[in-house]
């Protein structure tokens, strides 16, 4: 008898958290709903040269039409040189950019919207432009 009381004590427990689990995901679903729209972001792809060298391509993708700062910085995100600031259409894009304007060395490479920032690091290595 204790213990049928101890397996049904089991179960009701079990059933318990089961349904207080389902809860919780229905409840995180409801709250994330519609909270990110993708039209307001861009997409920054990587470069694939490592180390850069000579002409890179900077390549991102607007989902829609959007006033884009893409820009080289410093470690300490310092501004080093302005690759573009403009109005960019929905779609991807590619910037040319001559990197033996700059010295060798790591920088980031920035893409700033009026309500997103995105960078990532970058070598540059011009000694293989001699060779």
């Amino acid at each position: 008898m204790d213990l049928v009381k101890i397996l049904l004590g089991i179960l009701y427990v079990s059933i318990a958290i089961i349904l207080l689990m389902l809860l919780y995901r229905a409840l995180l679903r409801r709250l994330n709903k519609g909270n990110i729209d993708p039209k307001l972001f861009c997409e920054l792809i990587s470069v694939e040269q490592r180390p850069a060298f000579g002409i890179i391509d900077f390549c991102f993708r607007c989902n829609d039409v959007k006033w884009v700062d893409f820009e080289i910085v410093t470690l300490n995100f310092e501004s080093v040189m302005n690759v573009a600031s403009k109005e960019f259409s929905e779609g991807q894009h590619i910037l040319k950019f001559d990197s033996s304007q700059l010295e060798d060395g790591e920088y980031f490479y920035l893409l700033r919207t009026n309500n997103q920032q995105i960078f990532k690091k970058i070598l540059i290595d011009n000694s293989k432009l001699k060779n």
